[in-house]
């Protein structure tokens, strides 16, 4: 026999509460009852339930405030009663996170057919969230194709530190899989029912970097027209990446490192601060310890951050694992084309093992897709790939692409500061970067402040 719901019922209306009461208990449910929203608050405090059945008008509330103090635990587990007159208020509550609402008066067999679905609904998302977990953290660090010794090390390493709750930092040049990594190690970590939240810190513009992370209440800035979490309340209970940390904001670092350090963040324009139980995951391409020296990374929050380290070195130092990955990279794009190409022949693995692979595993993977998508013949011959790999000396060097590519973008920047009269955020908003990144690039380039 299947075990009784328990479910919380919010209702002033004595003779309609008492009524539903009885119903419901007839039809093997575990009722509580409250008239209150006090009382409804205090019993959520510490009892469990299924579900909660509440009517939004109560003598001292609105049965509203239940769906944003208990949104998280109880999201999709409420269903409101709403009297003829007030569909705008139900509609309103459906969308903070109520399941239905039902008019009174209330027809009791369409009160138990709602609550039944409601109840499948919930065990089908339940039954598919601990499936996507069990395949995320059967295929955690299973998604890492290599042969070498160095990545073996790596994942060694990696699969001990999932298991602690210590922050890690992954480093390791851009394309070599820092967010592959670092999904892996939340996957097998005891979080992994937890949600991940992955924020790309270069793509934060400066003046958004503390209401993206760390929340805002409605009317702190313009366009606020209501609260927002942030990325790190969205994490809490979870694991939160920060990929290419270095890119942060000196201002934005020195709150980062407040909240790392006693584990609470206060929104934007907020009174109240929220302590959080998270694990935090960091990634960067640049040397932290060179960005400290050049005063671009606070030294307090490297030290705070540089607890566990795991380094993915560049695929070129790793030869052994070029095939293995060009092979799977071929399967899967032969999967996507609906196309049987078998291998690459001898002369093509070679020029590929010899290749420096400046863009790592991500342009691997994408000279493989690309090449599968010509589908000229059944096995890839050393004619099929790019001029780059067949001969580089024919192509421009790395070193001297590079070159000529800080050449043009030293010349741009240059040319948008001078048509902005020397405006910072105005330059920075027209280059599509931060005003913090326009400072390094600046920086880097010996350009002078005006």
């Amino acid at each position: 026999m299947e075990a009784k719901k328990h479910i919380l019922l919010v209702e002033d209306d004595q003779p309609l509460r008492e009524s539903i009461g009885k119903f419901l208990r007839e039809k093997n449910f575990l009722v509580a009852e409250s008239a209150t929203l006090a009382g409804a608050m205090e019993r959520l405090l510490k009892d469990g339930f299924e579900l909660i059945l509440i009517d939004l008008s109560l003598p001292d509330g609105n049965g509203l405030d239940i769906l944003e103090k208990f949104s998280e635990k109880y999201h999709q587990r409420m269903i409101v009663l709403t009297g003829t007159g007030s569909i705008d208020t139900a509609v309103l509550a459906m969308k903070k996170g109520a399941y239905d609402f039902l008019q009174k008066p209330v027809n009791p067999e369409i009160l138990l057919l709602t609550l039944r679905r409601a109840l499948a609904f919930l065990r089908t998302r339940d039954e598919c969230f601990h499936l996507k977990q069990e395949i995320s953290a059967a295929t955690g660090f299973d998604k890492f194709i290599f042969k070498s010794e160095q990545m073996a090390k790596v994942i060694a390493m990696a699969r001990q530190y999932a298991t602690t709750p210590h922050t890690i930092l992954i480093s390791g040049e851009t394309g070599t899989g820092k967010e592959i990594m670092a999904q892996a190690i939340h996957a097998c970590s005891s979080r992994n029912n937890q949600p991940l939240i992955s924020v790309n810190c270069a793509s934060i513009p400066e003046n958004l970097a503390e209401s993206e992370l760390f929340g805002y209440k409605k009317g702190a800035f313009t366009g606020a027209y209501s609260d927002s979490p942030g990325k790190f309340v969205l994490a809490n209970n979870g694991t939160i990446f920060l990929d290419e940390i270095a890119e942060l904001p000196l201002n934005i670092q020195a709150k980062l490192l407040r909240v790392l350090e006693n584990g609470e963040v206060t929104p934007l324009q907020g009174k109240t601060a929220k302590f959080l139980n998270l694990r935090v995951l960091v990634a960067s391409n640049k040397d932290l310890e060179d960005e400290v020296k050049k005063q671009r990374f606070r030294e307090d929050l490297f030290f705070r951050i540089d607890e566990l380290k795991i380094h993915i070195p560049p695929l070129r130092a790793r030869q052994t694992d070029i095939m293995p990955l060009a092979e799977h990279f071929l399967h899967i794009s032969n999967i996507a084309n609906s196309q049987p190409i078998g291998s690459f022949d001898r002369e093509a693995q070679r020029l590929l093992r010899a290749y420096k692979w400046p863009g790592n595993v991500r342009e691997l993977k994408n000279t493989v897709s690309m090449i599968a998508a010509s589908g000229w013949k059944a096995v890839i011959g050393a004619e099929q790939l790019p001029l780059k790999i067949i001969n580089p000396l024919k192509t421009a060097s790395v070193a001297d692409r590079e070159l000529k590519l800080a050449a043009i973008e030293e010349n741009h920047i240059v040319k948008i500061l001078e048509q902005t009269a020397y405006n910072y955020s105005k330059a920075a908003v027209i280059l599509g970067i931060s005003r913090s990144s326009l400072y390094r690039k600046m920086a880097d380039f010996h350009l002078e402040k005006k």
